[in-house]
């Protein structure tokens, strides 16, 4: 048996990440453990709901689940809400519709709040909570696997995989097109990340451009562009359509990334502070609903359906059940146990352990953003790192809302809002310190426009 045959058909049991409804041999006692993680009881009062009727806008991805789980397995009704999905075209849709406050919340990009508070928009917009981690890929083109390029776990190193791909963006005569699927996303800081941890000028060296999520795999198809970053299931419909395979799941750039969040803004929360509270607590449950491994094929068979996602069970699968395939031109098995690929609450990792969850919204989180927006110079009113950022990014991302929460659901909490990342969890083996963001910003060799060095203002 092949390697790839071994992971597939071994290896993915011992990843922990096993499916009652594929194979209906999980223990009794796991079982019963998992669902006691789930059981709070009955909904906890945070007093007289300011709003009970309220619209949640979602992107057709796999990880809109919280929202869509809290709706259909009843935790919002639980607590009081009315809730109305509402599936949104683009990421530009909803932050137009939280402004306009035709949407009371939705899941959001982690960046939206800051660039939109800090960027043109000038609009308070804020964070309730974190809904996940990870979940997120880069897909390349038949043209890149034409030319050599194969999924980066088949090389000896990132480096090794590093030299081919910047050789091969940079033997274009004109910068290829590259996706993703909006400014303020992960999936954009983390290909910009990746990109520059290759010596690939992603201002320069290539073309980066904006298309909405569902329109990834059509837009690759017709040519239009060399490569993308998005999340599921585009990545997974592009391996199964033939259409390009995976160069790289995004948290292996990141191992633990934040990436969407419970987004509304200021106003909203001024006028009803205790729906706010309550609509992060069903939010929390649903998430802890999402990660109970049993759930997980529920969850993707729901979430797959018209009124959400709207596509085959089987491109969400592949992430939702840890078994992902990078694809190929060619007959090569290249299925990979990733059981954290999603991760919406809690799973044991190497890189996350208790009282950590996937729902806590660290403030180091927030300064990482806002390096990265100095870095590619997305805030016309700030061109060095605040010397009031951290007073700036607790008013964008503020944790006392879940923190109020959590202890009103008996949920540890972190001791530190402020968390050093490691070196390796970070692709270049980087480590990142919140407590010096001048610093880490001055680390890297491209940025923006010119070398420059950054400084405190």
């Amino acid at each position: 048996m092949d390697r790839r045959q071994f992971i597939k058909y071994s290896s993915l049991a011992a990843a922990g990440f096993t499916f009652a409804a594929c194979n209906g041999n999980n223990s009794q006692d796991q079982a019963e453990i998992d669902s006691a993680a789930i059981d709070m009881g009955e909904a906890v009062d945070f007093g007289p709901l300011e709003k009970t009727d309220l619209t949640l806008g979602i992107i057709p991805l796999t990880d809109c689940a919280p929202l869509v789980i809290g709706k259909e397995k009843g935790f919002y009704e639980k607590y009081g809400l009315n809730v109305t999905i509402s599936k949104e075209a683009s990421w530009a849709t909803v932050r137009d519709g939280l402004l306009q406050g035709r949407l009371d919340a939705s899941h959001a990009l982690c960046g939206m709040p800051m660039l939109t508070e800090l960027g043109p928009d000038q609009a308070p917009m804020r964070s309730l909570m974190m809904l996940d981690r990870n979940g997120n890929a880069m897909t390349l083109s038949r043209n890149a696997w034409e030319a050599g390029i194969r999924p980066m776990i088949e090389y000896g190193s990132f480096a090794e995989f590093g030299a081919e791909y910047s050789k091969y963006i940079k033997g274009f005569s004109e910068p290829p097109t590259f996706a993703m699927v909006f400014p303020s996303s992960m999936h954009n800081y983390n290909t910009r990340y990746w990109m520059s941890a290759m010596d690939i000028d992603p201002d320069n060296d290539v073309k980066l451009i904006v298309i909405p999520p569902p329109q990834m795999v059509e837009n690759m198809k017709a040519g239009t562009m060399d490569g993308y970053c998005v999340g599921e299931p585009w990545n997974q419909r592009a391996v199964f359509d033939n259409v390009g395979f995976t160069a790289t799941v995004d948290r292996d750039v990141w191992k633990g990334h934040p990436e969407k969040v419970l987004g509304t803004m200021q106003e909203w929360i001024d006028n009803n502070p205790n729906t706010a509270r309550a609509l992060v607590a069903a939010t929390i449950e649903a998430c802890q609903y999402c990660d109970v491994p049993e759930n997980r094929l529920e969850v993707v068979e729901i979430i797959s359906r018209r009124p959400y996602v709207n596509a085959n069970v089987e491109y969400s699968k592949a992430s939702m059940t840890g078994t992902y395939d990078y694809g190929g031109f060619d007959e090569e098995d290249r299925v990979e146990p990733i059981p954290d690929f999603n991760l919406f609450n809690f799973i044991e990792t190497d890189y996350m352990e208790r009282p950590e969850n996937a729902n806590y919204p660290y403030t180091s989180h927030g300064v990482w953003l806002m390096t990265q927006m100095i870095r590619w110079d997305q805030l016309p009113d700030i061109k060095e790192y605040p010397a009031d950022a951290d007073e700036i990014i607790q008013r964008i991302y503020p944790t006392e809302i879940y923190e109020d929460v959590a202890k009103a659901m008996e949920i540890e909490l972190p001791s530190d809002s402020m968390k050093i990342e490691p070196a390796d969890v970070f692709i270049d083996g980087r480590e990142f310190d919140p407590g010096d963001p001048v610093a880490y910003l001055n680390g890297f060799d491209i940025v923006a426009n010119r070398r420059r060095t950054y400084s405190l203002s």
